[in-house]
């Protein structure tokens, strides 16, 4: 009986270590969100306010100024992302985007600094 004791709790402990190395595998294979800086700017228009009103346009600085002619200038198809700069008082984050939204002829997303979509 000793032999037959031995061979179920091998067999038991077989099947637990398999379930569990199971589950791990299908962790790994689900797909992940790339974080919002490693995603790709094609198709999106992000627009970043820095503190003083300094403005960038996926990475490149752009003067206010030009910032109604470059939105109009988009394809319909291109998403337009508002990303403030994590130390703009919250009243000027407001005021900017709202300035943004006045500007632009389609809608303006807000994207929080430290935040995933």
């Amino acid at each position: 009986m000793s032999y037959a004791l031995a061979f179920l709790v091998g067999v038991t402990l077989l099947l637990c270590g398999s379930v569990a190395a199971l589950a791990d595998l299908a962790r790994d294979r689900q797909p992940r969100l790339s974080p919002q800086g490693g995603m790709a700017l094609t198709g999106a228009l992000w627009i970043v306010h820095a503190p003083e009103d300094r403005w960038f346009v996926n990475g490149e600085p752009v003067s206010r100024h030009r910032l109604p002619g470059l939105l109009a200038s988009q394809p319909a198809s291109t998403e337009i992302r508002f990303l403030p700069a994590a130390t703009l008082p919250l009243e000027q984050v407001s005021r900017s985007l709202a300035h943004l939204r006045s500007i632009s002829p389609r809608p303006v997303g807000l994207a929080l600094p430290g935040k995933e979509p």
